[in-house]
């Protein structure tokens, strides 16, 4: 199977998750392809063209059957990846969704601000959680290339959308190797005001492959550091960890 097919589509289906959208039973649908290489990933199947042709797309027609047959049982649906919003029939997906009477959260990188403001606008998201990779002056270093310019601009107006736009957001990061608590208190300031800001402790499953595995050994803050770094974080937006 040529990479190029499964780019953009669904491979994978979690039937239920009871973490992934805050308060609410979900699955989860997870999408190939990434226009990211933040090298403490731990999805490297779903963002490295190399590791992608082992991944079967699943048909539209498929993860609905699926997905129907929970109606009912589950609240939401949680889109994820990968890099979601690159899925050229994400609009239509999410339709779908919304007609089976599913909640829709989208986990999201930020780079794609137009089509995250049209999907707000058409009300066909009612969850945006968008990932922080570092403060803005260090995106370069956690995202995989030389220049961040053009990202951070992106995220900075996809953040824009989402405060004004979402019916709930949390804006979050993964606390990766080389994240100091500075670094965490740059972005609390960047995102001042945010409705929720969510800490993710950097831990990598054994079975799962690094985008750099370098990175695998570095040390990162530990939950517990985390914890005790969150009065200093809600001087300026609500903060929690979440392991």
């Amino acid at each position: 199977m040529e990479k190029r097919e499964v780019f953009g589509t669904i491979v994978y289906v979690q039937p239920l998750s009871l973490m992934d959208y805050p308060g609410k039973l979900a699955a989860i649908a997870f999408f190939a392809g990434c226009n990211l290489r933040c090298p403490f990933c731990y999805n490297s199947e779903l963002v490295l063209p190399e590791l992608m042709g082992a991944l079967r797309p699943l048909p539209l027609e498929e993860v609905l059957e699926k997905l129907s047959e929970r109606v009912g049982f589950l609240d939401g649906v949680v889109l994820t990846g990968g890099e979601p919003t690159l899925a050229p029939d994400l609009p239509d997906l999410l339709r779908s969704l919304k007609n089976l009477g599913f909640l829709v959260k989208l986990d999201t990188n930020g780079t794609n601000p137009q089509v995250l403001e049209e999907l707000l606008r058409a009300g066909l998201l009612d969850y945006v959680a968008l990932d922080l990779k570092a403060p803005f002056p260090r995106y370069a270093e956690f995202i995989g290339f030389p220049g961040a310019e053009k990202v951070v601009e992106a995220v900075q107006e996809s953040l824009s959308v989402i405060l004004r736009m979402a019916p709930d957001y949390e804006v979050r990061t993964t606390v990766a190797p080389g994240l100091s608590p500075a670094d965490l208190l740059a972005i609390a300031q960047e995102i001042r005001g945010a409705k929720r800001y969510v800490l993710q402790p950097f831990l990598v499953p054994r079975e799962k492959r690094l985008v750099n595995e370098e990175w695998r050994t570095r040390p990162a803050l530990s939950p517990a550091e985390l914890k005790g770094f969150l009065p200093e974080l809600s001087r300026f937006v609500y903060a929690e960890v979440r392991a």
